[in-house]
């Protein structure tokens, strides 16, 4: 039996335009926990076109917010071909009945504790509605993720991925994760993460594809203390409490770490209140960045723009601080309402969703009305903040900061061009891009 994997490709994110690429972990993991009678392969569109004319038994489909319209199309494709079709991610659990007008089934969260009983009714021909499992997954005894069903592609950016923990215990209105994943941090044994890595080639840059690898100081120390003697260089994401414990900051450090990214989200106190993010305090923003660089760990610095107490001099602010704080490169998004965040539910309350076209959620507008500012306005400031940030003597500056402080000068050019091709990406993203059939 075939069972193909497919990563959809977002409808306004070229294969050109795509800033970063990484390869789909999440189905990675799935065919991890598929059984051997199933040949199993993996479709990225962000890499290759889908020839729908190669057989299947079985597909299955990730969705993000921003792919899941494609991901509609293929899977609908599949069914006129008589193809059983099974959803799932993020946006396919925040809506199933939404998904389940294009698929046979839907895998609601994740899968460890369901996959098993969707291949089995599979078998029986009875696969169908929406799969729960009653419980998340302790985390322990893992398979190891078949990233060597991958592409074999220069264009993934990181090949190696592994992930030590799952949820999140803060409830930030704008974000999907603590719905998808659970409020409590979950994580793996450290040996077991410890021997997948020992697997893995020590020469290439490791991913921990977490959004807080040091959300639990404790389990993070003695991680990092174990990579220490493994000397990799990882990249990860953090809170912006990890800049807070000097001992954790240096172990992370003296473990490889090379990059993190971290979610500053706004300027201003009351609005990151506001957004639940009650763990941000602006005016500790420069130190945190100093730490990082006494560390020489190299910063991608988040924000997102068009929180409600957000006005038009939010613009202004982020760009000092990028400026004066010298961070390394930056993510700066307009908010996006996305299906199972507390925002959208307000935001619908208060009848300020102005489009439900999933595949404007990424790059090309603003699908709310802004409370301080008009959506206009909110999106002309971004691609001035944008445009400013991506000129070519800004990405010299800051390589050229790398090089004199040594940070990773490779990394600080990577991701300073991919934000310039994010930039061009949303001056683009205005026409959907059109797919071979």
């Amino acid at each position: 039996m075939k069972l193909k994997l497919i990563m959809p490709r977002a409808k306004r994110i070229s294969k050109k335009g795509t800033r970063l690429r990484l390869p789909p972990f999440g189905l990675s993991m799935v065919a991890a926990l598929t059984p051997p009678e199933f040949e199993v392969s993996i479709l990225d569109e962000n890499i290759n076109d889908l020839d729908f004319s190669d057989p299947a038994d079985l597909v299955g489909i990730a969705s993000f917010t921003s792919n899941v319209d494609r991901g509609y199309e293929i899977a609908d494709e599949y069914r006129r071909r008589k193809v059983p079709v099974v959803m799932g991610g993020f946006h396919a659990t925040a809506m199933p009945e939404e998904a389940l007008k294009h698929a046979d089934a839907v895998v609601v969260g994740e899968a460890e504790n369901i996959w098993g009983k969707v291949l089995e009714d599979f078998k029986r021909g009875a696969m169908k509605g929406a799969y729960r499992a009653s419980s998340f997954h302790d985390m322990k005894g893992l398979p190891r993720p078949r990233l060597d069903l991958m592409p074999k592609t220069q264009w993934y950016t990181v090949t190696q991925m592994v992930q030590t923990m799952r949820g999140c215990p803060y409830q930030c209105e704008f974000c999907s994760v603590s719905a998808f994943w659970g409020h409590t941090f979950r994580t793996r044994p450290v040996a077991e993460v410890i021997g997948e890595i020992r697997g893995m080639d020590p020469d290439k840059l490791v991913m921990f594809v977490d959004d807080d690898v040091a959300g639990v100081p404790e389990y993070a120390k003695e991680l990092f203390r174990k990579l220490i003697p493994l000397k990799i260089k990882w990249v990860s994401q953090a809170g912006i409490g990890i800049t807070k414990d000097d001992e954790l900051l240096s172990l992370a450090r003296q473990s490889g770490c090379q990059f993190l990214f971290i979610g500053f989200e706004s300027m201003d106190e009351v609005t990151l209140k506001a957004a639940h993010k009650y763990q941000n305090h602006p005016q500790q923003y420069k130190d945190a960045i100093r730490k990082l660089h006494e560390h020489n760990i190299v910063l991608m610095a988040a924000f997102v723009l068009g929180l409600d107490e957000d006005s038009k001099e939010v613009f202004a602010r982020v760009d000092k601080l990028i400026r004066e704080s010298e961070a390394d490169t930056i993510n700066v998004n307009i908010l996006y309402p996305y299906p199972g965040t507390e925002i959208r539910e307000r935001l619908l309350k208060e009848a300020r969703v102005t489009s439900d076209e999933w595949s404007n959620y990424v790059y090309s507008g603003v699908n709310y009305l802004p409370k301080s500012m008009t959506q206009q306005d909110l999106y002309e400031g971004f691609l001035w903040l944008m445009k400013r940030n991506t000129t070519y003597w800004q990405i010299l500056k800051r390589v050229a900061r790398s090089i004199l402080q040594g940070r990773n000068v490779a990394l600080t050019t990577v991701l300073n061009i991919g934000t310039r091709k994010n930039y061009k990406q949303a001056l683009a993203a205005q026409q959907p891009v059109k797919f071979p059939r």
